[in-house]
């Protein structure tokens, strides 16, 4: 009889343990990561009688976690790839808004000033309709530059939030690894046959299933712990110890935020060679969409400041001057030099100092450049956009370099020379800030010039049909208008036969360049177009028909032609022009690409989030069906035990009432 109540007591003691067991899962049904557990029974060893074996009764052998380690590695895959699709349609769609926005765009505020120049050029002579092209001038610089400080208001988010996942990061790593130690600790003490700690083992699963959704983590089981790779294998957690995540400065750009680990003393940087995660999002859409906008933008603003101020330099203003710059000097000292930005782990002995200066606005990209100092003062210039090398030497001796529409001033020419260390780098940015520096320099309506710079005329006894046609003002720094308020010297064009042509001073008869040849019936244009060309005054002159020997046209500076507004057309036409991007297109549709870049790159990231949205949820669906709570199981299961359990005591209670007859029987 004691056999049959050694049974029964195993039987109670067994399902008491599975009522618990289940009980327990009921309790965490709504506890995000909890995995089910489930009572595994085992029928104790027989019990041999008289050459017969009886069963001895059950025990629980164990009480097991029903996971599937391929499920929780996808179930982190899939969190790290969403994660970074969510947060980069998250930011995108902050840009997208901010370009789609019509009140903070640059477009309506270039037809505002080339609308308001138009204006002027009806009546060059209205001091108020020359006041309102600065003022148009003025709104848009100020629209250009709110524009740059939104872009770097988002830019500072992604710094602040790249700070606090490493915070994160750091909290959640330092969680794993205690519970490394603790699980080894309980399974060290309970020896190989031990239980395991569940519930250890799913919180442990739940921080690295969060880690994952910051940055793709490799996950390594070593024994009975984890332990976790960032990037290109640096370690985050090893067994019972964690390396420390902090958001350093990038050692090329100072003003962003990496991702690094401190290991042994060292850092490194894990966040450049990270794909997934948050971090991989933020990384992502700097690259991919804020930095391309900053540089648009700067294109743009470059290109436009560039182009009309150069375009005001070839005309005259209201009193008679040449005219001066409408926006800042898109070459002014500090801008250059912000331009290139020496790296933080330049040796200490570098002094060596690198300007950008913009030459030809229209040849600009949208990329980054990387300058790569080598040994013998050897370079490379790399397009980080592209990745492709753009120009290189053997030597610094040469002061400037140019490409893409910016020249290099590797000894910084007007200074003197510094020291550069084979290893330098220097990132340049040629059109970063290009937005963040335009301003409205021309404070005087006055100083708007409306009128051509030079005027032509057909002397009064000329018997020939020549017929003067455009007059062109190419570039106002040559020798020719040295003298201000005059041409130095005013020119004569004097033909000698029908087929010949002599260009003389105007005032002493001097011949400056004998025997041109002219085509009678054909527009010819006369002087020279570069500085390459013999008759070279930085003007051009177009004349037409058949002048006769004798015929002669007179070239001056166009003093007091307050009327004139030549000029003024020609900066019109800057609104129609192809001046950007190699001078395939113009500044509006520039932006419009811009807008337009921005709002399909937001549309992809929306529909990959979607998508790896819907991925998620179907492995979360799969963990789930196998390690989820049932309810309506663990409600079964709970009837179906505590009937075993009801039958046990009732087996204890036949055993005792068996025992205390044998005892009557036998008293």
């Amino acid at each position: 009889m004691a056999d049959l109540l050694r049974i029964a007591t195993s039987g109670l003691l067994a399902y008491q343990g599975a009522l618990n067991t289940t009980g327990h899962n009921i309790a965490n049904a709504s506890v995000e990561g909890f995995s089910r557990q489930r009572a595994e029974f085992a029928t104790l060893p027989g019990r041999e009688l008289n050459g017969l074996v009886f069963g001895n009764g059950v025990e629980v052998e164990a009480v097991s976690r029903l996971v599937d380690r391929f499920v929780t590695g996808q179930l982190r895959t899939d969190t790290s790839v969403y994660q970074r699709a969510r947060i980069f349609a998250s930011y995108g769609e902050q840009l997208d808004s901010l370009f789609a926005d019509p009140s903070i765009g640059i477009s309506d505020r270039i037809d505002d000033f080339f609308a308001a120049l138009g204006d002027a050029a009806s009546d060059p002579q209205s001091l108020a309709l020359r006041g309102l092209v600065l003022d148009s001038a003025s709104a848009l610089t100020e629209r250009f530059n709110a524009l740059y400080a939104r872009l770097a208001g988002i830019d500072a988010a992604l710094n602040t939030r790249i700070e606090a996942i490493a915070d994160e990061i750091d909290t959640l790593a330092g969680g794993v690894a205690r519970l490394n130690a603790e699980i080894g600790m309980r399974l060290g003490s309970q020896g190989t046959t031990g239980q395991q700690p569940n519930d250890l083992l799913d919180e442990r699963d739940r921080l690295v299933l969060q880690l994952s959704a910051l940055v793709d983590v490799q996950v390594v089981a070593d024994g009975s712990a984890l332990n976790l790779y960032l990037g290109k294998g640096q370690a985050l957690v090893t067994g019972s110890s964690a390396n420390a995540a902090v958001a350093i400065e990038d050692p090329l750009d100072p003003s962003r935020r990496q991702l690094a680990l401190r290991i042994g003393g060292a850092t490194a940087i894990v966040s450049q060679s990270t794909t997934g995660g948050e971090v991989g999002g933020l990384l992502a859409f700097r690259e991919q969409m804020l930095d391309p906008a900053f540089n648009s933008l700067g294109r743009i603003a470059l290109a436009f400041s560039a182009d009309v101020n150069a375009q005001n330099a070839l005309g005259v203003d209201l009193e008679g001057d040449l005219g001066g710059a409408v926006f800042s000097d898109p070459d002014e000292r500090l801008a250059a030099a912000l331009r290139a930005r020496p790296a933080a782990d330049n040796d200490p002995a570098s002094t060596g100092g690198v300007r950008v200066f913009i030459t030809e606005p229209a040849q600009l990209t949208t990329s980054d450049y990387r300058l790569d100092i080598g040994a013998g003062g050897s370079w490379r210039l790399l397009r980080l956009q592209d990745g492709t090398l753009a120009a290189s030497g053997s030597s610094l001796a040469d002061t400037l370099v140019s490409v893409d529409g910016f020249t290099l001033d590797l000894n910084l020419s007007e200074l003197p020379p510094g020291n550069f260390v084979d290893g330098d780098r220097f990132l340049i940015q040629p059109t970063r800030r290009g937005a963040q520096s335009m301003r409205t320099v021309m404070t005087r309506p006055e100083d708007l010039a409306l009128a051509g710079a030079v005027r032509a005329s057909a002397s009064a006894g000329n018997i020939g049909t020549g017929t003067l046609g455009e007059v062109r003002t190419l570039d106002t720094t040559t020798a020719a208008f040295a003298t201000p308020g005059v041409l130095s010297p005013p020119l004569l064009v004097r033909f000698r036969s029908a087929t010949r042509y002599d260009i003389l001073d105007a005032d002493t008869l001097a011949v400056l360049h004998s025997g041109l040849e002219f085509t009678p019936g054909a527009s010819n244009t006369l002087f020279g177009g570069d500085a390459s060309a013999p008759a070279w005054y930085g003007l051009q002159v177009t004349l037409a028909g058949s002048p006769a020997a004798g015929d002669s046209f007179r070239i001056d500076y166009n003093a007091g032609a307050v009327a004139d507004n030549r000029n003024a057309r020609l900066m019109s036409a800057l609104q129609s022009a192809d001046t950007v991007a190699g001078g395939r297109i113009g500044y509006q549709q520039a932006y419009n690409l811009l807008v337009s870049g921005v709002g399909s790159t937001t549309r992809s990231a929306r529909v990959d989030a979607e998508s790896g949205l819907t991925v998620l949820e179907q492995t979360q669906d799969r963990r789930e069906q196998l390690s989820g709570v049932n309810l309506d199981e663990e409600a079964a299961n709970l009837i179906r035990f505590e009937q075993a359990y009801n039958a046990s005591a009732q087996v204890i209670a036949v055993a005792r009432t068996v025992l205390d007859a044998l005892f009557d029987a036998i008293g």
